[in-house]
């Protein structure tokens, strides 16, 4: 039995849930309520605890507070044998209390309903820091980006979830897609999302914002960072980002005249100071700016105004006229560095927005063939 690491939050909020009342349902006390299998709350999630093995557990007994653990722990002390048939049953009976919740055939989520649940189990500071991270809207077209993804990893993906989460998913999918990735799954998961799809589907936007989070995280940067791994030139050109301009531009040309083949997808794959205004979008900057330290912005637009003019224009076109003035002014007042320094700060700038884009909160630009081929061009020309 295994359950995939991006499930188990959820999993070890269940199994805690399930040992609600945990001092009344330790094994051995006569007055704690039991299932028809006569297993306390404690005893069944200790169980499935075991049955998973250490590898698939640990990231769950990671999440269990030591209260909870202490109770499965002394109800797992008190078995001898368990036979395969009750340990099944067990699992089946956690499933469909996975599956169904309290309210019958709908778990109700969202951002409220998250905090009330972690409450068990999670102090109301750590409640503050882990909702952080999930409250920011996503930025972006989840669905569109998810429409772009091969169909047989996203069913894999799928796969692993709850079949009304599936459901969800494939109702904000177009048509034709979600019957491409229904006839990847095996008969009964599509029999059963296809009867949840049967019932009208209504979900908040707290709900929906979560849900792409997970998505953004546990699917789509996963998939973003293999097929980087798996393409050569995807791979030498995220390396690019990071080697000195003149030293870059010198290899840019040895590729060209030697690999052009993977030059395209070298030039996909960089993102520096000079590709700011056609790989960037525009909505995208003021947050670009807000998530490096103002002092390394500053350095790198004011050496931008020597190596990428246009790019700091587009900079300042598109914040406030007010923000422009003041960072002009503060660039004025800066004292001169080496061209070292000032790539340093140029390539910290660009290295906040990678990361903004591997966090889903931006997306780039794409290039053409021919814009790549322009770029390449560009820079021979720079580096003369």
């Amino acid at each position: 039995m295994t359950v995939p690491t991006e499930t188990a939050p959820l999993t070890s909020a269940m199994l805690a849930t399930h040992h609600e009342h945990s001092e009344n349902v330790i094994a051995g006390n006569k007055n704690s309520a039991t299932s028809a299998l006569g297993l306390t709350n404690a005893q069944k999630a200790a169980l499935i605890i075991a049955a998973l093995g250490p590898e698939s557990a640990g990231p769950i007994i990671e999440q269990i507070d030591d209260s909870h653990l202490r109770a499965f722990a002394r109800a797992y002390a008190h078995f001898q044998t368990v036979p395969k048939s009750t340990l099944k049953a067990v699992i089946d009976d956690f499933i469909l209390n996975l599956s169904k919740g309290d309210s019958g055939d709908e778990i109700r989520g969202g951002v409220d309903e998250t905090k009330e649940l972690l409450s068990q189990f999670i102090d109301p500071e750590n409640i503050s820091q882990l909702m952080d991270g999930i409250e920011v809207a996503g930025r972006g077209n989840i669905w569109e980006k998810i429409a772009r993804a091969p169909d047989a990893k996203f069913a894999e993906y799928l796969m692993n979830q709850n079949s009304q989460v599936i459901a969800i998913v494939l109702s904000k999918l177009d048509v034709e897609q979600s019957s491409r990735i229904i006839d990847l799954f095996e008969t009964d998961l599509a029999t059963e999302v296809i009867m949840r799809l049967s019932r009208p589907i209504s979900v908040s936007n707290d709900v929906l914002n979560v849900l792409s989070h997970a998505i953004e995280r546990d699917f789509l940067a996963p998939l973003r960072k293999t097929s980087s791994r798996n393409n050569p030139g995807q791979m030498i050109g995220a390396m690019m980002n990071n080697v000195e301009s003149a030293k870059r531009e010198k290899l840019l040309m040895f590729m060209k005249e030697n690999v052009p083949e993977i030059m395209n997808d070298v030039k996909k794959s960089m993102l520096t100071f000079q590709d700011l205004a056609t790989r960037v979008p525009e909505k995208a900057i003021p947050a670009a700016i807000r998530a490096v330290d103002e002092n390394i912005f500053l350095r790198a637009a004011k050496y931008g105004e020597e190596n990428a003019p246009e790019c700091v224009e587009f900079i300042f076109a598109n914040i406030s006229k007010r923000m422009a003035q003041q960072y002009k002014e503060q660039m004025e007042d800066l004292k001169q560095v080496s061209t070292k320094e000032s790539e340093v700060a140029q390539a910290a700038f660009m290295s906040s927005i990678r990361n903004l884009v591997a966090a889903g909160e931006l997306e780039l630009k794409d290039i053409s063939e021919e814009t790549a081929d322009t770029q390449t061009n560009e820079s021979e020309d720079n580096s003369e």
